[in-house]
């Protein structure tokens, strides 16, 4: 009576694990990539939302936004903002031709100011309170 295990019988083990093993950690690594990305997503988003409340909290009128025109949040000769990591820029449009006024606020990464990771767009129209 044998007690014990032969090699070929561990190989053998070893390659089925082996196996099963490797599209794990494929699965694993794509999953934290995963996260990454939606991390810088959210990110993006909030900053968008941050600054779309910003602009609804001036109180200013249509002409007033007009007047103030695109706007970049850090001026862009002021160091980005760093949140998680990243360093993000926010820009604000206008478009001035518009009735009610549109206002957009894309969010970049400060590496690539050409490509927006996140927008958001709403139309203002004067409040008038009596």
């Amino acid at each position: 009576m044998r007690k014990g295990f032969t090699f070929v019988e561990i190989l053998i083990t070893l390659a089925i694990t082996a196996v099963f093993f490797v599209p794990m950690m494929q699965l694993f690594s794509g999953a934290v990539y995963s996260v990454a990305v939606s991390e810088e997503k959210v990110t993006a988003v909030n900053l968008a939302r941050w600054e779309m409340e910003r602009v609804k909290n001036l109180n200013i009128t249509k002409t007033g936004l007009k007047k103030a025109g695109d706007l970049w949040t850090p001026e862009l000769s002021e160091p980005p903002f760093e949140i998680n990591n990243n360093r993000w820029r926010v820009l604000r449009r206008i478009k001035p031709e518009s009735d009610p006024l549109e206002v957009s606020v894309e969010v970049y990464k400060s590496e690539d100011l050409k490509t927006p990771l996140a927008s958001v767009v709403t139309l203002i129209e004067d409040n008038i309170w009596i």
